[in-house]
């Protein structure tokens, strides 16, 4: 009996072939994100996504290499346009995932950006020229297409081996 279920288990293996060990990414482990879309806080509502990618290869603890390329998501997390009254935009955004096939790597990074205030010159308007208060503006921000963002892995994760290329990578 024990070696007809030894020869079964073995012809099952070699049937679907034998998987190799997963490739562990730590809690922690540093990427460089490159935000692939424009975002500014005239546009961008709260909830919007945007398309990011991995700017350098990361070499993990086990020597395996994850190439540059793999793309995911960010999350606009706030925006805010500029008002009247010298009242600046804001925007802040978070990385959410990365993504290699099939599987999800979960990142933490945030990023926040304010506009410049004109409070001095909103002030003196007021007092001079209160007409012409409402109309003027703080200034609107931005995140450039090709900004560069640090973001951590957000909880130890297992993808399975080999890695496939990434998109548009060598194959």
């Amino acid at each position: 009996m024990f070696c007809k279920a030894a020869i079964a288990a073995v012809l099952v293996m070699t049937a679907t072939g034998a998987q190799a060990d997963p490739i562990k990414i730590p809690e922690g482990t540093e990427f460089s994100v490159r935000v692939e879309d424009q975002l500014s806080s005239s546009t961008a509502e709260k909830g919007d996504r945007f398309t990011i990618s991995l700017e350098d290869d990361v070499r993990l603890p086990d020597g395996t290499i994850l190439h540059a390329g793999y793309r995911g998501v960010g999350e606009v997390v706030e925006a805010r346009n500029n008002g009247m009254l010298g009242k600046n935009g804001k925007l802040n955004v978070r990385l959410v995932y990365l993504k290699v096939g099939e599987d999800r790597i979960r990142l933490r990074a945030n990023k926040g950006a304010k506009g410049e205030t004109r409070v001095g010159a909103t002030v003196a308007t007021v007092i001079l020229f209160w007409p012409a208060a409402p109309f003027i503006k703080g200034k609107d921000v931005s995140i450039k297409k090709g900004a560069i963002m640090t973001a951590y892995v957000d909880q130890d994760t297992d993808l399975p081996s080999p890695l496939p290329p990434p998109p548009g990578g060598p194959e």
